[in-house]
């Protein structure tokens, strides 16, 4: 399994519709992407400007399909925008 775990700032001005964007991305994930054991967004209790996304791919091979999709790399972009310049730290970690 892959796991990568992106941390970020979104201003609360841009919290609906950063959320709107990932929801129609964990959507398409769910109804596309049979390799992607688990895709999900969340938002800090303690500070409502950070997020973090959490993905699961069964397999390389899932997670270069994911890449590969139709829709995720024109939904990234839409998301760079909302996202707080220099707040983005993405971790890739991998089952042992």
């Amino acid at each position: 399994m892959i796991t990568y775990i992106a941390h970020m700032r979104v201003r609360r001005e841009n919290s609906d519709a950063y959320k709107a964007l990932i929801d129609e991305m964990a959507a398409n994930v769910q109804a596309h992407e049979p390799g992607v054991v688990f895709y999900e967004s969340f938002i800090s209790d303690s500070d409502p400007e950070a997020w973090v996304v959490i993905e699961v791919y069964r397999d390389e091979a899932a997670f270069k399909a994911h890449w590969e999709t139709d829709y995720i790399r024109p939904s990234v972009e839409r998301t760079k925008p909302l996202i707080e310049e220099g707040s983005l730290e993405i971790r890739r970690y991998v089952s042992p």
